[in-house]
């Protein structure tokens, strides 16, 4: 952290030079020790001695998610110290979850990044924070008491996801009142239910210093609503199981800062993002693509942080929608429709999800307080029509997050 305080202030060129150093470590111990990597590299006649620059990266080849579920053991390094190692997974909404392993180097690092992300929203260490997030885990006894003992002395309280309804919401800002958290952080989809209850129950006084979305699309329409119920800024932030801690918004909340220091992220011609995780020689993601798609930029940003930035970020790539005339759009273009025809920020709905199996064709659901009134599923079907062959309009009182707890305003099979 103290490294990472004193290098957001560097220039560009010393950043790139930093990144050059690391990945050249990653690839020798990559090549040396990880056997996917040396058989990879012998098939593609690749010599790391010839990535002298950041216009070589392209000569490496890219690592697709299906690779790596092939690569299985192989994508291990030989000297792995499992003691020092911990093993997560992805959260699987698009596919059979990834097993992680994460050494000392690769946490120490992601932690960091995230905790220097801390000042920049204006959190200071011991402000007591709240975490929004989604298991189905099953913890035993032991961990669950240890785990209270500590969140005790961190002022830190997590609430489950897959328990929000209102009875819930209730007790959680309850909760909330005599926590008086400074941070409000986790899954968009959870802030803006916990935003809705708020509002509808006129509840006032909570006065966070920050809201924190991660992992789901944060559309601009999402942003204004949770930041005027809550009166405090919002922060959005991106990672990957993969990688963990890839970019951050800083307040002038104009793009996302990668964290150059700890990770390399690039576009290709799709936009789609590949991701190169520097300091994890146990398991290592080297030109990794995972699925999302985004937008990067290098222009100078006005906070004083030369990290390139992440000024748009779309999702996932295969949550997308096909039109009838074939165009493929994906969940800003439903958010935009739906704030034209007056739909945001409104009591009428709250999160809508689009479905589809056949082109052109979609079912669209909408969650609600109360069942919509006829004319307002009306005026929903006239939004959407002139871009669909069939539309299907249907209310839920609550939207599965689906597995790991996570949000998905777009389910296609396309």
């Amino acid at each position: 952290m103290r490294f990472l305080d004193e290098s957001q202030h560097w220039e560009l060129e010393k950043l790139e030079a930093y990144q050059l150093s690391k990945l050249k470590v990653l690839l020798e111990s990559a090549s040396s020790n990880v056997p996917f990597y040396n058989d990879l590299y012998k098939k593609e006649n690749i010599d790391i001695d010839r990535i002298k620059d950041f216009r070589n990266l392209n000569k490496l080849p890219v690592l697709s998610r299906d690779m790596t579920m092939a690569a299985d053991e192989s994508l291990l390094s030989e000297k792995i110290n499992l003691k020092q190692c911990k093993i997560g997974r992805t959260g699987g909404t698009t596919g059979p979850p990834l097993r992680i392993i994460r050494d000392t180097e690769t946490r120490s690092w992601s932690l960091a990044a995230y905790y220097r992300f801390y000042n920049w929203m204006g959190v200071e260490p011991g402000m007591p924070e709240v975490e929004l997030w989604g298991s189905s885990e099953i913890r035993n006894q032991k961990s669950d008491v240890r785990n209270q003992m500590l969140n005790k002395i961190n002022k830190f309280r997590s609430y489950n996801t897959f328990s929000f309804n209102d009875a819930y919401l209730k007790k959680l800002v309850s909760d909330l009142q005599k926590h008086k958290p400074k941070l409000i952080r986790g899954y968009l989809s959870a802030i803006i239910l916990l935003a809705d209850y708020i509002k509808r129950n006129n509840i006032k006084g909570l006065k966070p210093v920050a809201i924190s979305s991660t992992s789901e699309t944060l559309f601009p329409q999402y942003r204004k609503m949770i930041e005027e119920i809550f009166e405090a800024p919002l922060f959005n932030q991106y990672g990957c199981g993969e990688c963990n801690s890839i970019a951050f918004e800083c307040k002038e909340h104009n793009g996302l800062h990668i964290a150059s220091e700890h990770c390399i992220l690039e576009n290709d011609e799709n936009n789609n993002l590949i991701v190169t995780n520097l300091d994890n020689t146990s398991q290592p993601f080297i030109r990794y693509r995972n699925g999302d798609v985004g937008l990067i930029t290098n222009k100078a940003c006005a906070c004083g942080n030369s990290s390139p930035r992440l000024i748009s970020l779309e999702g996932r790539k295969n949550e997308n929608i096909i039109l009838k005339d074939g165009a493929s759009v994906n969940g800003i273009f439903f958010a935009n429709l739906l704030d034209e025809a007056g739909f945001v920020n409104t009591s009428k709905m709250l999160r809508f999800q689009v479905v589809q199996d056949k082109k052109g064709e979609i079912e669209f659901r909408v969650e609600v307080n109360k069942e919509m009134y006829s004319k307002d599923v009306g005026m929903l079907k006239d939004a959407l029509t002139p871009f669909f062959d069939k539309v299907m309009v249907s209310q839920h009182q609550f939207l599965d997050p689906g597995p790991g707890g996570k949000f998905r305003y777009i389910i296609s099979q396309n």
